[in-house]
């Protein structure tokens, strides 16, 4: 059951603190793929998973305890979005952190089936990450005018086209090309040609 749209859960916190919270409670989750509850009293918002718990003045309204996957505490501590205060909110099932967001739950949260670990990733890895790298682009191509709603398009318009040609395990691939395509550019060679020498000689290299 995931929560409806509710002006009353909103909270601001600072960002100081909130970094400090979640990267504690992020240590205690580890990689397991269970829940993390954030509730207000005391005005004190309060995260808590498997014992730990961490709290973080607030102010505002949050009537109710609201359930999220670890992923969202773990993206938080890894890199928190811009902006001081952090404005925590629930709207139409998802719980936002000024730009970031994931969806939410009235109720707890249970690691998935075994049986299905893939389905899972699928439905996990673009909640993770776009809504982040997204903004990010966004920040980077604001120089050029180009707006954070252009890219979630350009996003929409590449999954229709179907699966992606890079994965998520090459991130580090992608960021070696970047750098080389940076200077080959002007001489018109594009990412698509360097993906291809790559795939070449590492296909050779195990001849």
């Amino acid at each position: 059951m995931t929560t409806q749209s509710n002006p009353e859960c909103l909270l601001e916190v600072s960002r100081a603190e909130m970094v400090l919270a979640v990267k504690t409670v992020a240590r205690a989750i580890g990689n397991r793929r269970g829940g993390a509850r954030l509730r207000f009293e005391d005005a004190r918002l309060v995260i808590e998973v498997e014992g730990t718990v961490a709290e973080v003045p607030a102010n505002g309204s949050w009537p109710l305890p609201i359930y999220v996957r670890g992923t969202w505490v773990r993206m938080l501590a890894k890199r928190m979005p811009a902006g001081d205060p952090i404005h925590l909110r629930v709207e139409a099932g998802r719980l936002h952190a000024n730009r970031y967001s994931e969806s939410c739950s009235l109720v707890p949260i249970e690691p998935p089936l075994p049986a299905e670990p893939s389905r899972e990733r699928f439905q996990a890895s673009p909640v993770i990450d776009d809504n982040i790298s997204i903004a990010e682009a966004a920040r980077i191509l604001k120089p050029l005018f180009v707006k954070q709603s252009d890219l979630e398009a350009v996003v929409v318009e590449a999954r229709a086209r179907g699966t992606p040609s890079w994965s998520e395990e090459e991130k580090r691939m992608i960021a070696i090309i970047a750098k080389a395509w940076v200077l080959l550019a002007p001489m018109g060679v594009e990412t698509s040609d360097i993906r291809r020498l790559v795939n070449n000689a590492v296909r050779n290299a195990w001849k």
